[in-house]
């Protein structure tokens, strides 16, 4: 009975091998989506009936349809991990020892804690989504797995000219453009890619976010990459992505890895370098040239203060080291020498 109206229909048969919790479930969908129907709600008996695989379909959906964020990181998490360790479990009944036990079977599979984090992220937020859709009252912790402090890599002022030298020589015309981007503003990969070119305001010398790991926003730009900007959307389109690519359905490039790989090995630069790598650069410079931790979060796009803080504490030890040399080196400072004594001799 769904609002004070009887439904009958026959769901199966025991001598078809339907058991009473099948019939149940389905029941319980069935109830669901007359609510729906009605009133435009889901209700929580349709939950209930939800594997972990049909909650992450419709959560993906919903996300498609609320203009979400980094939905094809999701959809691949989702497919490639989550869904073959937890697909069959039911979304309403899922604990944190289901969780422990795919934390487990993950690293047995050799996944970083960095990548069983990601896998975390994107399993969290489809619970919290369901329970502001009231489609869970309850959802579990999920323990997130400590993840060690990498060494962080970024390039030298001088490696950043033979870059951009090396770029300029590529065959190809975005090799330039991508690196001019990244390495005065830190965007991310995917961020810079999805610029286009109405997203440019060389007059406030400010780019426009849309699609981007920390949401819109405003990323300001020095005004060499503004000039640089300036002439390169004169001849495009507003719509028109400034890296655009002919053979993505999405009209712009997809990537920029191997491109940037031989712009790199081009200029001669021997340390592990990637595109993220300009984030880490664009910071740096920041934190050397005297900004602090709440500035660089605030134009490199963080949620929270720890990252931008790694760099404001490695410019202020290089500061530090900077002050001890100066200290030490104010007086003649000379090595002495050891010789034997007579006495030894």
């Amino acid at each position: 009975m769904v609002n004070r109206r009887r439904y009958h229909q026959v769901v199966g048969l025991e001598s078809e091998g339907y058991t009473r919790t099948q019939a149940e479930d389905v029941i319980a969908t069935l109830k669901a989506s007359k609510r729906t129907a009605a009133h435009g709600v889901q209700g929580s008996r349709q939950t209930a009936a939800l594997t972990v695989a049909q909650a992450a379909d419709d959560y993906l959906v919903y996300l498609r349809t609320h203009d979400g964020r980094d939905v094809a990181a999701k959809e691949m998490r989702f497919r490639e991990h989550i869904k073959p360790h937890l697909g069959r479990r039911s979304i309403s009944k899922l604990t944190d020892d289901d969780w422990l036990s795919y934390v487990d079977a993950r690293k047995k599979e050799g996944a970083a804690a960095s990548t069983i984090n990601r896998e975390r992220s994107a399993l969290l937020h489809l619970l919290n989504t369901m329970r502001r859709r009231k489609m869970l009252n309850t959802a579990p912790l999920l323990a997130r797995q400590k993840e060690p402090q990498g060494k962080l890599v970024y390039l030298t002022p001088e490696e950043s000219q033979r870059l951009l030298r090396a770029a300029e020589d590529d065959q190809s015309l975005l090799a330039h453009p991508f690196i001019m981007v990244t390495l005065y503003t830190g965007l991310r990969h995917t961020a810079a890619l999805n610029l286009r070119a109405r997203d440019v305001d060389v007059t406030r010398r400010i780019l426009w976010i849309g699609h981007d790991k920390a949401g819109r926003r405003e990323q300001p730009m020095p005004q060499i990459l503004a000039a640089y900007l300036s002439e390169m959307v004169e001849s495009l389109e507003p719509d028109d992505y400034l890296f655009p690519s002919q053979r993505a359905k999405s009209g712009r490039a997809y990537q920029m890895n191997s491109i940037f790989a031989r712009c790199v090995e081009r200029a001669g630069i021997t340390k592990h370098v990637t595109p993220h790598t300009m984030r880490h650069t664009a910071a740096t410079n920041a934190a050397h040239a005297g900004l602090d931790a709440a500035t660089i979060q605030a134009m490199g796009g963080w949620k929270t203060r720890a990252m931008a803080e790694r760099y404001t504490h490695a410019a202020s030890m290089h500061d530090a080291m900077d002050a001890l040399q100066g200290r030490l080196t104010s007086s003649r400072v000379t090595r002495k020498l050891h010789r034997p004594s007579r006495k030894s001799a």
